[in-house]
Formats: structure tokens, sequence, C-alpha cells
């Protein structure tokens, strides 16, 4: 597993990633053609909210065997550093992707004395159980999210 910063080369393998995540819009009753645009247009929405949220964000390329599996966001500012994505792409989820990932995050992390937060919606019990193996506690939330947190060593 190589964890590197995202290129401007890594352009389409993002745009096809976010697509994979978006399978509600894929079930709407449109052209092909239209959903893409639909898709297109709220990846920019998405990534642009996340500039404003997070500006000093890195974002990461997760390689397997030399091949794009998945992004991370993290935003390293302050102690609290703050997991704002994690996404792989569907085909190779469940395969200790996801726990290499934090792992790598958290060593570094620790390297620098830093929580890490996360939120995580409630439906997705696939990432909320990776979270909690990872070490991640729940420590709020709402009706759609739980926060949680690794803590700082």
């Amino acid at each position: 597993m190589l964890l590197r910063p995202a290129l401007d080369a890594d352009a389409a393998f993002l745009q096809a990633l976010y697509a994979s995540t978006r399978e509600d819009l894929r079930l709407l009753p449109l052209p092909p053609a239209q959903v893409g645009q639909l898709i297109a247009m709220q990846q920019r929405i998405h990534e642009d909210g996340r500039r404003a949220a997070w500006p000093h964000a890195e974002v990461m390329i997760l390689e397997q065997d030399g091949v794009a599996a998945g992004k991370a966001v993290l935003d390293t500012m302050g102690s609290d550093w703050r997991l704002v994505e994690l996404a792989l792409l569907p085909a190779l989820r469940g395969r200790g992707l996801g726990a290499a990932l934090l792992a790598a995050l958290q060593a570094r992390a620790r390297a620098h004395g830093a929580s890490i937060g996360l939120a995580v919606l409630r439906s997705n019990a696939p990432a909320l159980r990776l979270y909690q193996r990872a070490g991640f506690v729940i420590t709020g939330g709402n009706e759609l999210q739980h926060q949680m947190v690794w803590p700082a060593p």
C-alpha cells in the first residue's frame, strides 16, 4: 500500500471514485448521460465545499500494487486533525485497505501527538465498524451521522 499526494493526473480516477459513491443517483429515471452530468456537477459542488471548509486539507491517493484504489482527505492543522473523507473503490472494500490506510494515518498522527476526528453516516455500518476496530470512539452526532475521535496518544 502506498499513500501519496493527489496529482492533476488523478482527476479521472477521482471522478470515477466519486461516481462510485453515488449509487443513489444512478437509480434516477434519467438517461445515463444526464446522470453522469448530475454526478459531475455534484462532485464539483462537493469539492468546492470541502475546499471552503478545510482549505488546508491534504488530498491523498491510496495505491495498491501501483493502481489507485482510494483517497483520503486529511486536515492536519493543529493537534486535532480531521479525516474529512475516506473512500475506496467498491470492488476493493472489505480487503483490509481501509484498515491499513487508517493505521498509516494514525501512525502519522501519533508522531505529531495529534488526535483524528471524523464524521460517519449512521447508515454506513461497514465504515462505522472499520473506525471502531481502529480505535475511534463515538463522541456525539445527530440523526444523520456520528462524530468520532481517535484520541491523541
